[in-house]
């Protein structure tokens, strides 16, 4: 407990923490604000259509390059190296690094919302769900940083590969996905659709929450009414145990890449 305490100190005297408050303090007041004082035929194209999109770009790419950087420098200064002497478990290790920057950036995220929910006039619930949403990619993005970082092994090389990585599965996912799902049988492409939601989380966090705010427009009615079991509990209980589970995952890989990186450059 006194190594996470210690990670946690030093994740709050990281400075883009605060740039990162600013940034979603910023993001959530002018666009709610912009998006109160548009004409609106529905409460989805209002504020939390902006606001899904942007947070679903900005925020794994901010997280990804964060974390990726974060182990790539620990990678290349060799701190792993001497950290590995001791008999502290590696996946330990990782998990402590991984829960307090996941807090950090929870806290950060609440004040931010707390904040932005007392300037824009919106539902309780959308905002809950926004803020489920901000968190379910953080929590993706993280562990898959986390990974990126330790593959990289060098600063340069883990912003490359955490950028390489945003644009495949934040900006070109959609279009990748079309063009492999229209290959197959006509019959299979919409369960092939929703087989693929769960191959990449940020995706995933992005049709749940635009789903439960009811965005006919984004899916058509076909897809809307197979997504409807998002909606009911199972549906719910179904996309976090996804996401959690993806997440570990990703943090195990990150673990072998680690006991495995005894390997000098």
């Amino acid at each position: 407990m006194s190594l996470w305490r210690m990670e946690w100190a030093r994740s709050l005297r990281q400075r883009e923490n605060y740039v990162f408050l600013v940034i979603w303090i910023l993001t959530l007041v002018l666009l709610g604000g912009l998006g109160q004082a548009l004409p609106v035929a529905a409460d989805y194209t209002n504020v939390s259509a902006t606001l899904i999109t942007v947070l679903g770009l900005l925020l794994p790419l901010f997280i990804l390059l964060t974390t990726a950087l974060h182990w790539g420098q620990e990678q290349e200064s060799k701190r792993l190296n001497l950290l590995s002497t001791f008999t502290y478990p590696k996946w330990k290790l990782i998990f402590v690094r991984f829960s307090s920057f996941l807090v950090t950036q929870g806290l950060i995220l609440l004040l931010a919302f707390l904040i932005a929910s007392l300037v824009v006039g919106q539902s309780g619930k959308t905002w809950m769900i926004l803020f489920s949403y901000a968190i379910g990619l953080t929590i993706y993005a993280t562990a898959l940083g986390t990974l990126l970082g330790l593959i990289a092994r060098k600063r340069i090389r883990a912003m490359l590969l955490a950028f390489l990585t945003w644009t495949i599965l934040v900006l070109l996912w959609p279009t990748l996905l079309v063009t492999i799902v229209s290959w197959l049988p006509y019959g299979m492409q919409v369960n092939g659709m929703i087989v693929a939601l769960f191959l990449n989380g940020f995706d995933l966090m992005r049709v749940w929450a635009s789903t439960i705010v009811s965005s006919l427009d984004v899916f058509g009615d076909v897809y809307l009414h197979l997504l409807n079991w998002m909606h009911r509990p199972i549906g719910y209980a179904g996309v976090w145990l996804s996401l959690l589970t993806a997440s570990g995952f990703l943090l195990s890989l990150a673990s072998t890449v680690m006991y495995g990186g005894n390997r000098h450059d």
